[in-house]
């Protein structure tokens, strides 16, 4: 193509390729590249040097063959090609071309969004969406304001079940699970402020005439009525079962994969990476907004002697009691974790010291109780736990004190325990 040509082509808006005899690209303008890139298609498949034919569907194939062939004089093709945010339409135009004497053609690629929602709003008819419908794995329905049926295409009952006089006249929630008409506002609200041009998207599960229930996606919007004085909704519909199921499915793993990097192993409670990261957290609040929280730091009294008497199994069962009766003894938004062997801390929020040092208290007692014998202890003939506590005061200056100094300010606290006697609480 000569460089005139090619300015021609780019200051064309509509995406447009001139193919060989062969139906290789020869060239493509500016609007072919870009809407491939904004699409994210494969321009090493659509761009100069490629075979178009191969990326074309069976019927749009033959239709360009017999322009090439100069057995048609032109070919037209009009597909839909919507994206997440709006509805759009397209016309393929196939137009024969001399390259050197050889037939060659023009393939154009001309957006009728705007004449096809104009025949929609002011044109539609049973004709014009049975068309649609049969060329669409997607169904199309009308709706009233109130969410009632007014039209449904023919090809929703391959996937609902029902006959069109099964649903016109019954509204959208009569087929919805409860649960996310809860969460749904649609098309009964009084307060519905969607413009004519405003698309939205919404996913729910639709109750099929079989009984079960699949995933649907619809993209709805209001549109004139033929009357031109009142709204209508037209919801452009399709089944994503499959494609829900598999993203519930990562969900469960990105929730099981959470659990498994923050949770001991053998306690079940939080590990030393979680309490990192939620001290950072509860601490930073703390520093913004005041909110007071103290921490335990825990340690089994004489563990080692533990282990050298009754072995590695029952030291394991000893740490698992231990992490338990913890965690049945705190609030739901405490967190206990397992900082490293014997050790244990609590984050608890909203705690102030008495209420820290009574919990501490208590857990003490809680952990004898358990009475797991313990001979080579020397402050009970069961296994006890020594406990620091802490409390982020702003009387006490502490917002001045790094995260890190904090846990050693609890820490000394355990070490006054220890030094105390143990199977006690100390503060500092």
């Amino acid at each position: 193509m000569k460089l005139i040509d090619l300015e021609v082509l780019d200051s064309l808006l509509d995406q447009i390729a001139v193919l060989n005899r062969d139906g290789d690209i020869m060239a493509v303008n500016r609007s072919w590249v870009n809407f491939s890139i904004e699409n994210n298609a494969d321009l090493d498949k659509t761009g100069i040097g490629n075979n178009y034919l191969t990326v074309c569907p069976k019927e749009v194939q033959e239709g360009i063959i017999q322009v090439l062939k100069g057995t048609k004089d032109h070919f037209n093709y009009e597909y839909p090609c919507h994206s997440d945010c709006e509805l759009r339409w397209f016309v393929l135009r196939v137009t024969p071309i001399k390259i050197n004497q050889n037939n060659g053609a023009v393939v154009s690629h001309v957006n009728i969004t705007d004449r096809k929602l104009a025949e929609i709003r002011l044109e539609r008819n049973e004709q014009l969406y049975r068309h649609i419908a049969e060329n669409s794995t997607d169904y199309i329905s009308l709706h009233t304001l109130d969410g009632k049926y007014t039209y449904v295409s023919p090809n929703h009952s391959h996937v609902l079940g029902y006959t069109s006089k099964e649903m016109v006249g019954r509204s959208l929630y009569d087929f919805m699970h409860d649960r996310d008409i809860e969460n749904i506002k649609l098309l009964n609200d009084s307060s519905h402020t969607d413009t004519i041009d405003e698309i939205k998207t919404i996913t729910y599960r639709f109750r099929c005439k079989n009984g079960k229930y699949i995933w649907i996606e619809s993209k709805y919007k209001r549109v004139l009525s033929l009357d031109k004085i009142t709204d209508e909704i037209i919801c452009i519909s399709r089944d994503i079962t499959k494609n829900k199921q598999k993203l519930l499915e990562l969900e469960e793993e990105k929730k099981l994969l959470k659990k498994t990097i923050y949770t001991d192993t053998l306690t079940g409670v939080f590990n030393r990476r979680f309490f990192n990261r939620h001290l950072k957290k509860v601490y930073q609040e703390y520093l913004l907004h005041n909110i007071v929280f103290s921490l335990l730091v825990i340690d089994i009294d004489y563990f080692k002697k533990y282990n050298d008497t009754y072995g590695h199994r029952k030291g394991d069962e000893c740490l698992i009691k231990v992490a338990d009766t913890l965690a049945s003894e705190v609030r739901e938004n405490d967190r206990v974790c397992r900082i490293g062997g014997e050790e244990f801390c609590i984050i608890l929020p909203n705690t102030n010291k008495d209420e820290a040092i009574s919990l501490a208290e208590r857990l003490c007692r809680k952990v004898e109780e358990l009475k797991i014998l313990h001979t080579k202890s020397d402050v009970s003939p069961f296994v006890t736990v020594s406990v620091g506590v802490t409390t982020a005061n702003i009387s006490r200056d502490i917002a001045k004190v790094k995260q890190e100094q904090f846990f050693i300010i609890a820490d000394k606290a355990l070490y006054n325990s220890k030094r105390g006697g143990r199977n006690r609480v100390s503060f500092r």
